[in-house]
């Protein structure tokens, strides 16, 4: 008898389980698609974060007299890991000189592909 109660229990949690993750909801969207969307913002905040950080160290190399880089490999010699900085994916990060005072920072973003609209960009 035992076992016939335990075995109900673990179906009745498995059935929960089931609607919590691939049932609807309000939105037309199940749970586990819902958890995917949150994982990709963060992914995005993240790559934002980077971009952020990419830009002090770009910042800094021109606050040391050489002015905003060319690429970001003449970032190497000022700071190793900064040039190889990737966006949420791992992939690198597109920089782009301006002008003398301003450049774009870009990240491919969701799709992997550079200029379309899911691209991460950002202007110093």
């Amino acid at each position: 008898m035992k076992i016939k109660g335990m075995l109900i229990v673990v179906v009745m949690a498995m059935v929960v389980v089931y609607f919590i993750f691939f049932g609807k909801v309000a939105d037309n969207k199940g749970g586990l698609q819902i958890e995917v969307d949150k994982y990709l913002q963060t992914k995005i905040k993240l790559t934002a974060v980077n971009l952020e950080s990419l830009s002090r160290e770009v910042l800094s190399y021109a606050a040391e007299g050489e002015g905003l880089p060319e690429s970001l490999e003449a970032l190497r010699k000022f700071h190793p890991t900064a040039a190889v900085l990737p966006d949420a994916w791992g992939r690198r990060i597109r920089y782009e000189r301006l002008s003398d005072s301003s450049f774009r920072l870009r990240s491919a973003g969701p799709d992997g592909v550079f200029e379309t609209e899911d691209d991460i960009v950002k202007d110093f």
